[in-house]
């Protein structure tokens, strides 16, 4: 289910801007906003390798920015990500 705000203080804003600096992790949530892609379909859209991919989307979901679900794939599992939330609200004092 996606949640429609996220809101952040303190150290966890640091980490989500941190996060969100980089071009290639903006650019996937754009891509996720559209709607669920597996690892290697973003990575042809971007032109970038499936293991680049697959870090950034891991670093993304450890920010709770993006939910990872396995399913079944030609060739073994594929990993299917999921925009996590709409919006992000950054408070600045606690």
């Amino acid at each position: 289910m996606l949640s429609e705000e996220l809101t952040i203080t303190g150290n966890e804003a640091l980490n989500i801007i941190q996060g969100l600096s980089s071009i290639t992790n903006f650019k996937i949530l754009q891509l996720l906003s559209k709607g669920d892609l597996d690892i290697s379909t973003i990575a042809r859209r971007m032109n970038l390798s499936e293991a680049h991919i697959s870090g950034e989307i891991s670093r993304l979901a450890d920010l709770h920015l993006v939910k990872v679900t396995y399913a079944p794939g030609k060739r073994g599992i594929r990993k299917i990500c999921k925009l996590a939330v709409r919006q992000i609200s950054i408070t600045l004092t606690n």
